[in-house]
């Protein structure tokens, strides 16, 4: 009898990918996950990982000119019995850390990797509002360098440890947090490579696991193909739990700095590792002092590079800034919200590139139905408009106008209107 979704877990996820187990039927996941004494015995396998090269787009502060950087990404993801794990530990710590979260007041500051029901859009409108209540004020905004790879493990273990309110962790949290800290990484490309898998077709002849416990033993771990990290900092983007780890490690600085803004009427917000401070006028140095001080403690670093401050001062009756604060994508500098410049530059070349795609596919297909006499076709337009119009559902511009709708800002309606007339002309070119 097929399980109907009052009968899936919440924390249960089936995962089609192909890695080194096969992907666990619900039974099999909560007789695994549920049992302590299994979790303690479990073997962990390797993260698989790869990279994905992407170009960044920024603009440049003072000139706003546009820059382009090319970045390798790189993505990790786990085992099939793993990620049943973490998702299922992920659930019994997030309970537990809620509580600490309503305990401390810290609702409306820790924002991102929570269920509350919002995204980047309302809580870049919480901001923006707060800086329209408070009229005169100096909006400080800082980024942890690195955030999930310096991460101390001592750090972590305590404030895991002080989350189930024990002396030390009970064996089975214990064997999940050196999952997460001691992690082992296989090279994607390496792997697949030593097992003859194919990169572009993984699951091709209904393979459903990467190789058999002997060839991961011969092929894999005895071609050393295996990195286990041992530099004592750092915690793996990506599994089911390291968002929430990432947010207990930030605990005590939240409360601190929920604490110090107080004392001045202030407001503090923090995204992951984007942390916001709406302070009165004139205290940028003192926040700074009071984010240096307890950041130490984290054993992190501040990018220095990516701090910002702006003053919203009143002018003729109107607020203004001295420059916009740029925060969780949008910027608004005291009159109006729109979103960066950088975020259309790269639809625009992902836009672009899309379509040279399709192009190329029209005509590489279209010769093979003229040799064969089949009537050529024209451009398949569903997928292009399904991603680069308003006609999609899930995409930038649905995205721009949520933002827009949400925030009451026309300025935003006025920037993403050339983008259909762009589209068409990439198009019809």
């Amino acid at each position: 009898m097929a399980n109907t979704k009052k009968d899936i877990p919440s924390w249960y996820r089936l995962r089609r990918y192909v890695h080194f187990d096969e992907p666990l039927s619900i039974k099999k996941a909560e007789a695994l996950v549920t049992d302590p004494n299994a979790v303690v015995r479990h073997s962990f396998w390797p993260l698989v990982r790869f990279g994905i090269e992407t170009v960044k787009i920024r603009q440049e502060k003072g000139s706003g000119t546009i820059s382009t950087k090319k970045k390798l990404r790189e993505i990790s993801y786990a085992a099939h019995s793993d990620s049943q794990i973490f998702s299922y530990y992920c659930q019994l710590l997030s309970a537990i850390y809620e509580e600490k979260i309503a305990e401390r007041g810290l609702g409306d500051s820790v924002l991102a990797f929570r269920s509350c029901g919002k995204n980047n859009i309302h809580f870049a409108k919480q901001a923006f509002d707060t800086i329209r209540a408070m009229g005169e004020c100096t909006a400080i905004a800082f980024d942890v360098r690195k955030f999930f790879d310096t991460l101390s493990h001592r750090l972590l273990k305590m404030r895991w440890k002080e989350l189930l309110g024990g002396a030390e962790l009970p064996p089975d949290h214990y064997a999940v947090f050196k999952a997460v800290t001691k992690f082992s990484i296989v090279d994607r490309d390496k792997a697949f490579a030593a097992l003859d898998v194919s990169v572009h077709n993984p699951r091709c002849g209904g393979r459903r696991r990467l190789c058999t416990p002997s060839e991961y033993r011969d092929l894999i771990r005895g071609a050393n193909l295996i990195e286990t990290n041992s530099t004592g900092i750092g915690i793996p983007q990506g599994t089911a739990i390291s968002a929430l780890l990432s947010n207990l490690y930030m605990l005590e600085f939240d409360s601190a700095a929920l604490k110090f803004v107080h004392c001045y009427g202030g407001t503090y917000m923090r995204y992951c590792d984007d942390m916001l401070f709406l302070m009165p006028l004139g205290m940028k140095e003192e926040a700074e002092a009071f984010v240096q001080k307890e950041i130490e403690k984290l054993k992190v670093e501040i990018n220095i590079e990516k701090t910002d401050a702006c003053d919203f001062m009143f002018k003729n009756g109107e607020q203004m800034s001295d420059r916009p604060l740029q925060y969780l994508g949008f910027m608004y500098d005291g009159q109006r919200v729109v979103i960066r410049s950088a975020a259309f530059a790269k639809f625009s070349n992902r836009m672009k590139r899309g379509v040279s795609l399709a192009k190329q596919t029209m005509r590489s297909k279209n010769k093979l139905r003229k040799r064969f006499g089949v009537p050529e076709r024209k451009l398949y337009l569903k997928k292009l408009l399904t991603r680069y119009s308003h006609l999609g559902k899930r995409n930038f511009l649905r995205y721009g106008h949520n933002a827009a709708n949400l925030m009451g800002s026309s300025a935003i309606r006025k920037q993403l209107r050339p983008l259909w007339s762009r589209l068409c002309r990439e198009i019809k070119r």
